[in-house]
C-alpha cells in the first residue's frame, strides 16, 4: 500500500514511523510519500521517505493508483484546515497505530486518528475522527475525545472524562474523571483539570484556570502557575495550511475500529 502523509516535520515522521511498524505487524506493504508547504523536497533525516512536493501535489499521486491518506500534522486547527483543503481527493484517511500502544475492548477509533507507542486506553473509550493520542498518553474507561482533539505527549485523561472537538491538552497535563472539556479549548503543559471547562479559552496551572483569570495569591517558596505553564503544542509543527473555523461537534459518523482488546494493530 503507498500511503500519502500530509506534512513533513517530526510528527508526521512519528507518525510514518509507527505506520510503517503496524504495516509490518499485518505483514502489508508499506511505501510512505511526504507533501509539505515548507519543507523542501528531497530525502528526510529519518529515511522513512522522501517530501516530493505540496500538499497541492497530493491530487496527482492520488490518481496514480491505490492509496490511503496519512494525517502527519499535530495541531488541531491545521489538521481540520488539511482536511477541509484535500476534501476533493477521493481517498480513506488510514487510521495509524503503533504496534506497542495497548488497546483494550470495546475502544471505538475512528479514521484518521494516531495512535502512539505507549499510549494506553482502557476500555470503552471512544476517539474522534482525526485525533492524536501521543506518546504514553493514558485514556481511561468510558472517556471520549473529539474530533481533530490532540492530546501531547503523557496526558492522562481519567474515566468518563469528555474532550471536546479541536482540543489540545499540553504535555503531562490531567484531566480528573467525568470532567467535561468544552472544544477548542487549550489546557498548558502540565495543567490539571478538576471541574469542567469552557470551550474556546486557554488554561494553565494546577488547577486549570483561564490565562484571563489572575492568579491566586501565593506564599514565598511555592511553585508559580508560570513554571506550569506552556506546552510544546506548537514546536517542531509544519505551516501548512492557515486555521480555519470548524463546526462544533464532538463525534461523526463512525468509520472507524472497534477493538477487542490488543497491543496496538
Amino acid at each position: 500500500m503507498r500511503y500519502l502523509v500530509t506534512g513533513a516535520a517530526g510528527h508526521a515522521q512519528e507518525v510514518g514511523w509507527s505506520l510503517r511498524k503496524q504495516c509490518v505487524r499485518r505483514g502489508s506493504e508499506c511505501s510512505l510519500v511526504f507533501f509539505d508547504d515548507a519543507v523542501s523536497r528531497g530525502p528526510l533525516p529519518s529515511g522513512l521517505g522522501d517530501v516530493v512536493g505540496t500538499l497541492d501535489r497530493v491530487g496527482d499521486y492520488a490518481r496514480l493508483g491505490q492509496a490511503e491518506l496519512v494525517l502527519g500534522v499535530g495541531l488541531p486547527r491545521t489538521k481540520a484546515a488539511i482536511v477541509e483543503r484535500l476534501r476533493g481527493v477521493s481517498l480513506p484517511w488510514a487510521t495509524v497505530i503503533h504496534p506497542a500502544a495497548i488497546i483494550g475492548p470495546n475502544v471505538h477509533i475512528d479514521e484518521g486518528s494516531y495512535v502512539a507507542a505507549g499510549a494506553i486506553l482502557t476500555v470503552n473509550a471512544r476517539l474522534g475522527r482525526f485525533t492524536t493520542i501521543n506518546t504514553h498518553c493514558a485514556v481511561a474507561h468510558d472517556a471520549a475525545v473529539g474530533d481533530f482533539a490532540t492530546l501531547h505527549p503523557n496526558v492522562h485523561i481519567s474515566g468518563s472524562a469528555s474532550i471536546g472537538e479541536g482540543c489540545e491538552i499540553g504535555a503531562g497535563a490531567v484531566v480528573i474523571q467525568t470532567v467535561d472539556i468544552g472544544p477548542w479549548a487549550v489546557l498548558g503543559a502540565s495543567c490539571t483539570a478538576i471541574a469542567s471547562l469552557a470551550g474556546r479559552r486557554t488554561y494553565v496551572g494546577v488547577p486549570a484556570r483561564d490565562v484571563q483569570t489572575p492568579p491566586p495569591a501565593r506564599s514565598v517558596g511555592t511553585l508559580d502557575d508560570r513554571d506550569l505553564a506552556g506546552s510544546e503544542a506548537h514546536a517542531d509543527e509544519d505551516a501548512v495550511s492557515s486555521p480555519l473555523h470548524v463546526p462544533r461537534r464532538l463525534m461523526l459518523p463512525s468509520k472507524g475500529v472497534v477493538s477487542k482488546g490488543t497491543h496496538g494493530r
